[in-house]
C-alpha cells in the first residue's frame, strides 16, 4: 500500500534537509521576532475580558458555587434571588434545552448540579443580571438544601495504595458503581525473578501536589446571539471546536449554529483547555434565554477554585539492579487524584502508564496505575499531562540505585538509556532520532557536572551545595489516546501578502511562529508576509486541540505540505517565465525570484504571484497531516503509544541551609534533542519558561484543601509561585537535533518536556547537599519546601 502523499511530502523534505546545517536556512533555527510581539508589548491584542466594551447592552453571568464538597440536593430555591434589583433570570439544571454536561472525556460532570455536589466548585444555579456586582450579591440569596455527605480529600481514604483495591466509601460517582475512574498497566517480563536475581533493590513512596495553572488571564467568555437562533462566543479556551462541540451538546443546537473565536489568551498551560467548555457554555445560555449579550467572568478565586489542575499523585516504586548498575526490573502502583470529575483524567493517567519507567531500557516491568475520583478540585490537563509526576519517582529512583551501587548518578544512567536501537519497556523499536546521551553530555560540560559533583561533595557546613540531573522522555502528540490529525489554510494574496490559518491557538507560547517559519522557509518568503488569524470554528480549519505539544509536530507537518504544494506549482510558473532548465532551479528569495545560475536575471515575488491569477493557477492550499497510526495492548501495556519521542537532560544547581531546610536553585542547564529547532528563539523561552514553572512545582506550590474539601490556597498571597527572586541568575539552554524522519525538517514537540524533568533534577540535587544517605531517603516528596527538607534533616540526624 503506498503512503498518503502528506508522509511523502514529509519525508521526503526530512530526507534532503537531514544534514542541512541551521545557518543554511533562511528562516529555520534562527531567531526571529515572532507575530506578535511588538504588538503584545504595545499593548494592542483584546483580550477576551478588554472586549466587553465592545458590545453595548451587556449581561452578566454569576455562577453560584456549592457550599459543600459533598452532598445531595434536595431543593434550590432562588426566588429571593430573582427579587433582587437588577437580577434578570435565574438558570438551574431544569433549564438547560440540551444535554446538561461538560464533561471532557466522560460525561460526567454536569454544567449546573442538579442530583448532588461533588467539590466546592460545582455550580448550582446561574443568575443573570444588568452588572456582575448584581449578580454577585444575588447568588448570596440562592438558598440551596444540602444533605452532606463524607468528604474524601485523600485518595488513600478512596483506594488502598498496595494493590489498587477501592476501599468502601459513600461513593462519589454512585452512578458509575465505582470511584475509580480507569485503570492501566504494563505486564513485560519476568519481574519476580528479576527481583529474586538482583544485588540492589530500592523501593520507596511518593507523593506529588495538585498544581495550578497560575496563568495571567483568568477565564472570560463573551456570548453574542445571532437573529438565525446561533450563538457566537468570544472564550478564552485552547480547543475552540471542542468548546464549540460542548456548547453544542448543551444547547442542543447543531455545529453550525454555534461559533467560537479564541482572541489573544493570556496563558494556558492546559488549563484553558475544558474550562473553556464551562464558562463558554454558561454565556451562551444566558445570551439565548434573554436574547442579550451575555458576559462571565471569573475573579482568580473563581478562578482557581474552579478550573482543573495537575493531578496529585501518590506512587509506590520498586526498582531492582545488577552489581553492575544494569536495571533488572521495575515494579510499581500509582494513583492519580483526578479530583471531582474526570476532566482528561484517563488520557493523563494513560500517558502516565506510558512513561512510567522512564527512557530507560526496562525489560522486566509490573505497573499498576489507578485514576481515582475524591472530593477536591478536579484535575485534568496540565503541561506534561502525567509525565512530571512519574518522572519525579523514577529519577528519584534512578539517584538512590546509584547510591546504593556506590555509582555516579550520571553513569548508572549512560549505563541503561535509551539509545538509537533499543526497545523501549513497550517494545517499541527507536531505529532512529534517539539523541538522549547526546543530550546529557552536553548538559554536563555545559554545568561543569563532575568539578562540581566533587567540590560539594566536601561542603559541611551549614550552608551547602549540591547539584542533580534528572532524565526526561515524552512522547509526541495525542498517540493511542485518539485519532490525531491537524490542518492548515494557506491563502496567498493578489499582492504577495499571505493569510495563515489554523483552528490551533497560541496561549503566549509563541508555537504559531514555528509554523510561519517553516512556510516562510518553504516558500522563499519573509515570515512578516503572513498574516496570522485567531482561531475561529467558522473560518478556521479544525486542526485538533491545542495539547500534547502537537502543535509544531502536527500543525507544523500540515504547514509543510500545504506550503510545499503551493511551492511547486509556483516554481513550475516561475520556470516557464524566467526559462530555467527545470522548476527544481527555481530560487525564491522574496522579493526576488531567480534561476539558480542567473541572479541578476530575476522576477519580482509580486509578479509572480499576479501570474498565478492570469494563469489560473490555485496559490491557495489546504494541508492536512494525520500521525502514524498508534498502537496500545491494553493487557500488557505494549505496543507502540506515540510516533516519536523527545529526549532530555536537566541539572541543577542548589544552595541548601541544613539548619532551616532554606534552600535555593542557583544555577540550571536544559538540553533537549527536540529533533530540528524550528524556532530557536520560542524553543530557548520554551527552555527558560518551563524550567520557572517546574521549579514552582518542585519548591513550593500545591493546591491545599482542608478536611472539609474547601480550597485555603484561592490568591498568589497564599498560592506561591516563583518570583523574579526565585529564578536562578543562569538558566543555560541548549539543543540536539537528533531528527525525525516524519517531523516537519525533523522536528519535534517541546511545549510540554520542558517542565517534565525539572522537579526531580532540583530534589536530587537537594539530596546530594543534605550529603545523607539517610536524608536522600527521606526526599519523596514535593514541593520540598523548607519544613521538608528540615525534617529529613533531622530525621537522619543532621541537625544541632
Amino acid at each position: 500500500m503506498s503512503k498518503p502523499d502528506y508522509i511523502e511530502i514529509v519525508e521526503e523534505v526530512f530526507n534532503k534537509t537531514r544534514n542541512k546545517p541551521t545557518q543554511e536556512f533562511k528562516y529555520l533555527g534562527k531567531h526571529i521576532v515572532r507575530w506578535d510581539a511588538i504588538s503584545k508589548v504595545t499593548g494592542k491584542p483584546l483580550f477576551t475580558a478588554d472586549m466587553i466594551n465592545l458590545f453595548k447592552n451587556a449581561v452578566y453571568v454569576y455562577g453560584v458555587r456549592a457550599k459543600y464538597a459533598h452532598a445531595k440536593i434536595k431543593k434550590i430555591d432562588y426566588s429571593e434571588a430573582l427579587r433582587y434589583p437588577g437580577v434578570l433570570k435565574v438558570i438551574t439544571a431544569e433549564d438547560v434545552p440540551g444535554i446538561n454536561d461538560v464533561g471532557y472525556v466522560l460525561p460526567d460532570q454536569p454544567l449546573l448540579a442538579d442530583r448532588k455536589v461533588r467539590y466546592i466548585g460545582d455550580t448550582v444555579a446561574l443568575v443573570v443580571a444588568e452588572s456582575l456586582e448584581n449578580a454577585r450579591e444575588a447568588g448570596e440569596l440562592v438558598n440551596v438544601d444540602y444533605e452532606p455527605l463524607p468528604v474524601y480529600t485523600d485518595v488513600l481514604q478512596v483506594i488502598d495504595l498496595n494493590g489498587l483495591k477501592e476501599k468502601e466509601h459513600v461513593l462519589i460517582h454512585d452512578e458509575r458503581g465505582s470511584d475509580v475512574l480507569s485503570r492501566y498497566r504494563i505486564r513485560v517480563g519476568d519481574v519476580e525473578k528479576a527481583f529474586k536475581e538482583a544485588s540492589v533493590i530500592v523501593e520507596n513512596e511518593y507523593r506529588t501536589p495538585m498544581q495550578e495553572h497560575a496563568y495571567l488571564e483568568p477565564e472570560a467568555a463573551i456570548a453574542i446571539p445571532e437573529p438565525d437562533g446561533g450563538v457566537t462566543i468570544y472564550a478564552k479556551t485552547q480547543c475552540p471546536f471542542d468548546t464549540r462541540r460542548a456548547v453544542s451538546n448543551v444547547l442542543g443546537l447543531p455545529f453550525n449554529m454555534v461559533r467560537v473565536i479564541a482572541p489573544a489568551l493570556g496563558g494556558g498551560f492546559g488549563g484553558a483547555e475544558d474550562v473553556g467548555n464551562e464558562i463558554a457554555a454558561k454565556a451562551a445560555l444566558a445570551a439565548l434565554a434573554l436574547k442579550r449579550t451575555a458576559v462571565v467572568l471569573h475573579t482568580r478565586e473563581e478562578s482557581i477554585i474552579g478550573h482543573t489542575k495537575r493531578h496529585p499523585m501518590v506512587a509506590r516504586y520498586k526498582h531492582a539492579a545488577s552489581r553492575d548498575g544494569t536495571i533488572l526490573a521495575v515494579d510499581a502502583d500509582i494513583v492519580l487524584d483526578t479530583g471531582a470529575y474526570a476532566s482528561l483524567g484517563p488520557f493523563v493517567g494513560w500517558r502516565a502508564t506510558v512513561h512510567s519507567t522512564g527512557p530507560y531500557k526496562v525489560k522486566n516491568a509490573r505497573v499498576d496505575l489507578a485514576v481515582v475520583y475524591t472530593n477536591r478540585v478536579p484535575a485534568g490537563a496540565f503541561r506534561g499531562f502525567g509525565n512530571p509526576q512519574v518522572h519525579f519517582a523514577v529519577e528519584r529512583q534512578m539517584d538512590l540505585l546509584a547510591e546504593e551501587l556506590g555509582m555516579d548518578p550520571v553513569e548508572f544512567r549512560l549505563k541503561n538509556i535509551l539509545r538509537n536501537g533499543d526497545r523501549t519497556v513497550h517494545g517499541q523499536l527507536l531505529d532512529h532520532g534517539v539523541g538522549l546521551e547526546e543530550a546529557i553530555k552536553r548538559a554536563l560540560e555545559i554545568s561543569g557536572w563532575h568539578e562540581k559533583r566533587k567540590l560539594y561533595s566536601g561542603i559541611k557546613g551549614p550552608v551547602r551545595r549540591g547539584i542533580g540531573i534528572a532524565l526526561v522522555y515524552h512522547g509526541n502528540s495525542i498517540g493511542a489516546e485518539g485519532a490525531d490529525f491537524s490542518t492548515v489554510s494557506l491563502i496567498i494574496q493578489r499582492d504577495g501578502s499571505i493569510i495563515f490559518r489554523t483552528g490551533l491557538t497560541d496561549m503566549g507560547q509563541g508555537s504559531l511562529q514555528g509554523l510561519v517559519n517553516i512556510a516562510a522557509e518553504i516558500l522563499g518568503v519573509p515570515p512578516s508576509y503572513f498574516k496570522l488569524e485567531l482561531a475561529d470554528t467558522a473560518s478556521t480549519p479544525d486542526a485538533g486541540p491545542t495539547v500534547a505539544s502537537r502543535s509544531t509536530a502536527m500543525g507544523g507537518n500540515a504547514t509543510l505540505v500545504a506550503a510545499y504544494k503551493i511551492r511547486q506549482r509556483l516554481n513550475k510558473l516561475a520556470a516557464e517565465m524566467l526559462g530555467c532548465a527545470s522548476p527544481e532551479d527555481v530560487v525564491i528569495e522574496a522579493p526576488k525570484v531567480y534561476c539558480k545560475e542567473q541572479p541578476d536575471h530575476y522576477i519580482t515575488w509580486r509578479e509572480l504571484v499576479e501570474q498565478t491569477f492570469w494563469k489560473g493557477i490555485p496559490i491557495q492550499e489546504f494541508g492536512y497531516y494525520r500521525a502514524p497510526p498508534a498502537e496500545w495492548h491494553e493487557e500488557t501495556g505494549t505496543g507502540q503509544p506515540y510516533f516519536t519521542y523527545t529526549f532530555g537532560a536537566v541539572v541543577s544547581d542548589v544552595e541548601v541551609d541544613v539548619e532551616t531546610g532554606l534552600n535555593k536553585v542557583v544555577e540550571a542547564t536544559v538540553v533537549y534533542d527536540i529533533g530540528r529547532v524550528v524556532n530557536r528563539t520560542g524553543a530557548e523561552h520554551h527552555g527558560v519558561g518551563g524550567y520557572i514553572q517546574g521549579m514552582g512545582y518542585a519548591l513550593m506550590e500545591d493546591t491545599v484543601h482542608s478536611e472539609n474539601g474547601h480550597v485555603y490556597t484561592t490568591s498568589f498571597s497564599t498560592y506561591h509561585i516563583p518570583t523574579g527572586l526565585d529564578i536562578p541568575e543562569r538558566i543555560h539552554v541548549n539543543f540536539v537535533e537528533a531528527g525525525f524522519v516524519r517531523g516537519p525538517f525533523g522536528a519535534k514537540g517541546l511545549g510540554e518536556p520542558s517542565i517534565v524533568a525539572i522537579a526531580p533534577s532540583i530534589v536530587n540535587a537537594i539530596g546530594h547537599a543534605l550529603g545523607s544517605k539517610q536524608a536522600n531517603r527521606l526526599l519523596n516528596r514535593i514541593p520540598a519546601t523548607p519544613d521538608i527538607v528540615r525534617e529529613a534533616v533531622k530525621k537522619a540526624g543532621l541537625a544541632r
